[in-house]
């Protein structure tokens, strides 16, 4: 057993529940580096074909669909359409959801199976060049199983081909992050909820970027942690890594999540498809916010 698989193990003994990323932090290495000490145990390195993935998405059924970053959490359940491709990215529209990938951004890709009460969570992952995640796609009780696995058929890693290793993480950004504003993010999501208004709410990292367009129910607060758990979606944001949020109040109202460290954790507008009278609505919201 290697010194990493070892130090992960004591880790998860000793903080029940501890997920991947945030072990990885605390071991000072990546995602990426310590699904690879399970290799052969519910794990397998997968051939970076990003046309091919895409390709397979509109086959695959319903599947769930993850993406995070420093603060927020994506989880959205979709039935992908064609993908289609421009400018360096390959853009899914749906009923309810949008996701544009920048390919160049994928470096290392795995098959993960993990033990779950409910079966078994099975998933490919993503990884930029240091490792780091930037999507998941779990095959889940909707998904079309068969398709899956030709997917993993196709995608499976060549004989004798050695992966390369994982380059050093980007340099942290120098650049000051927003200071922002304390915006009471749970009342302006309870806000809208009440009214129903149709809101997209984006979520991005630097390899993909990924919307719910839809109105929002049930907002639930667990300690440092603002959730919405919808059918089909959940959004967990945790504001310790936050600077504050920025609201713009221009021709659509916007309101910015910054993270302390630079760069953005989600943005928050209303949809395309709100009513002028909802498009009002949610400008009061967020002048409310601003004001408050």
């Amino acid at each position: 057993m290697s010194e990493l698989k070892q130090r992960w193990q004591a880790l998860r003994e000793s903080q029940s529940g501890l997920r991947i990323r945030d072990a990885a932090a605390q071991l000072g290495v990546s995602e990426a580096a310590l699904l690879e000490t399970r290799i052969d145990e519910g794990v397998r390195r997968l051939a970076v074909r990003v046309d091919a993935l895409c390709a397979a998405l509109p086959h695959l059924g319903t599947v769930m669909s993850l993406i995070r970053n420093e603060s927020a959490v994506h989880e959205k359940d979709v039935a992908f359409p064609a993908g289609a491709e421009s400018d360096g990215e390959i853009r899914f529209a749906g009923e309810g959801f949008s996701l544009t990938l920048i390919p160049s951004s994928v470096a290392h890709a795995f098959y993960v199976e993990d033990a779950n009460p409910k079966g078994p969570l099975r998933s490919i992952q993503l990884f930029d060049a240091a490792g780091g995640a930037l999507w998941k796609i779990y095959a889940r009780d909707k998904a079309d199983h068969a398709a899956f696995e030709r997917l993993l058929a196709e995608l499976a890693w060549p004989d004798g081909v050695q992966p390369i290793p994982f380059s050093r993480p980007a340099s942290a950004s120098t650049d000051a992050a927003p200071a922002g504003n304390p915006t009471d993010l749970q009342a302006v999501l309870e806000a809208a909820a009440a009214e129903a208004i149709p809101v997209r709410l984006e979520v991005a990292n630097h390899g993909v970027r990924q919307s719910h367009r839809g109105p929002l129910a049930r907002i639930v607060r667990m300690g440092p942690w603002l959730n919405v758990l919808d059918p089909g979606f959940d959004w967990h944001l945790n504001e310790k890594p936050l600077s504050g949020g920025s609201i713009e109040l221009g021709d659509r109202p916007i309101l910015v999540l910054h993270l302390a460290s630079g760069g953005e954790a989600a943005r928050l507008q209303a949809d395309d498809g709100a009513t002028a009278d909802q498009q009002a609505s949610w400008r009061g919201i967020l002048e409310k916010a601003v004001t408050s």
